[in-house]
């Protein structure tokens, strides 16, 4: 990938969807560029030539973990980011129109990633076609992000060694729906910016096999972003339908609201972040949850990066609420290959059972902690 400083600016204004120009970022979330390299094309390169390109991320760590019945050591892959294969595809339509073809895969240490997922393209991370213009905005179809809450309202970027990850998902319960970063048989239409401004709008189909008893519009979202040199201002509403399930002999699809609104700041040294998110399901026996993040990241020297994360996670009944905290350190050996370092835990109320990075829990309230020490390679 292009790894130069200015190349590296501009990732990020595209990765966060915000069109911000290189300049008002030069002095703007350094820490952000300095890990948008493992996002993939589709994400954070905007061009508009043609492309063909074969990226991926390979991560593996060894930790110790412990959660009062369990502990010990491991060594797995995926704590940073997801061990990831695809092919992006850019075919140039006009001077500032594109037609964007991306499909993404992850996969494992123990090599059995690929049994399965690839049997659908429903199944992969990663499956759309999009056409984008400079003056028209974008549309897009496919597996492909939706208006949901972003990866980096989390600093770890919600992988799956981040506590955020699971603190933010919905308590089991008749109805619930876990509305997935990107969701299945999507259109979406994202704005020109205006002003500062830019609009983003979804709708997903109940096309997959799960859901193609229900409805056929599974789900509908917006959203509306805005910035500038120091701010980034960020709210959606999602009303996606769960999975059809038997209420006393009946099939039926329950409603779930998903709302967030995140304010993020370049302070200079540091920048910081705070996210509110809410799921409410239109079912009386499933609870609301709610959940606030704090993010802090900070560039450390010429090239590293450290990062805290503090997540409260509400439950509106049934003494279910937990706080989760991580502290981790990004040590560069190239712009695309880093030596990282995680401790973080998690502290479960009595009837709380959240874990995380597949660290086992023997009843609730048991707190999972968790120190790992590992390494990623972007290519």
């Amino acid at each position: 990938m292009d790894t130069s400083a200015t190349r590296s600016l501009s990732l990020v204004a595209m990765l966060l969807g915000l069109g911000l120009p290189i300049a008002s970022l030069a002095e703007g979330f350094p820490s952000i560029a300095r890990v948008a390299s493992g996002f993939g094309y589709y994400n954070v390169d905007k061009g508009y030539d043609d492309k063909l390109k074969f990226y991926g991320t390979v991560d593996a760590f060894v930790n110790y973990q412990d959660s009062g019945h369990h502990s010990g050591f491991k060594v797995a892959g995926g704590a940073a980011w997801t061990n990831k294969l695809g092919l992006y595809m850019r075919k140039a339509l006009a001077p500032d129109t594109v037609l964007e073809i991306d499909v993404e895969e992850g996969f494992n240490l123990n090599g059995q990633a690929f049994d399965e997922h690839w049997k659908q393209i429903g199944a992969l991370r990663l499956a759309v076609a999009a056409l984008r213009s400079q003056a028209y905005g974008k549309l897009e179809f496919g597996k492909t992000y939706g208006m949901g809450t972003p990866t980096f309202a989390d600093p770890f970027l919600a992988t799956y060694g981040s506590p955020y990850t699971y603190l933010t998902i919905p308590p089991a319960g008749r109805g619930a729906y876990y509305l997935d970063l990107r969701p299945k048989h999507t259109l979406a239409y994202t704005t020109p910016k205006f002003g500062g401004f830019s609009l983003g709008s979804a709708l997903s189909f109940g096309l997959n096999d799960t859901a193609s008893s229900g409805k056929t519009l599974r789900g509908k979202g917006l959203s509306v972003q805005y910035s500038n040199a120091r701010w980034m201002l960020l709210g959606s509403f999602n009303d996606y339908l769960s999975d059809p399930w038997d209420d006393g002999g009946r099939q039926r699809q329950t409603h779930n609201y998903f709302k967030s609104a995140s304010a993020f700041y370049d302070f200079g040294p540091l920048a910081a972040s705070l996210t509110w998110q809410r799921q409410d399901v239109d079912y009386h026996a499933t609870p609301s949850m709610s959940a606030w993040t704090l993010g802090i990241s900070a560039p450390v020297g010429k090239t590293d990066v450290a990062r805290l994360a503090l997540v409260k996670r509400n439950i509106e009944f049934g003494d279910q609420d937990a706080v989760g905290v991580m502290l981790g350190y990004d040590h560069f050996l190239r712009p695309n290959w880093a030596i990282y370092g995680r401790v973080a835990l998690i502290d479960n109320r009595p009837n709380s059972a959240v874990t995380y990075a597949g660290i086992p829990l023997e009843q609730a309230g048991d707190d999972p902690q968790n120190l790992a020490i590992g390494m990623y390679y972007h290519f």
